[in-house]
């Protein structure tokens, strides 16, 4: 009996251990090589008065890696820091 209910254990424990994997996935997938990459794409062309990043606004997946890696990662750090403004004006952070 106790061997069925530690097969059950495992099976559960791997199935939430996919879960796990899909949602950190996705927050990656979703999160920082999309919505972040739009924001520092946006951002980085404002900076550097339209030259850079060279690649338009909606091929990202033709950027080098490098490119990709620093505008998503400006885009991150801009959403951070306007989240992070936006709790202390209205008081929550």
């Amino acid at each position: 009996m106790e061997e069925l209910a530690d097969g059950a254990a495992k099976s559960v424990l791997r199935l939430v251990s996919w879960v796990v994997r899909f949602v950190i996935w996705l927050i990656w997938e979703l999160f920082f090589e999309v919505l972040a990459w739009y924001v520092g794409w946006g951002v980085i062309r404002v900076l550097t008065l339209g030259t850079c990043p060279r690649v338009s606004i909606n091929d990202h997946d033709q950027a080098s890696a490098l490119s990709q890696f620093l505008v998503s990662s400006t885009g991150l750090v801009c959403l951070i820091g306007l989240a992070t403004l936006l709790a202390r004006l209205t008081g929550s952070g």
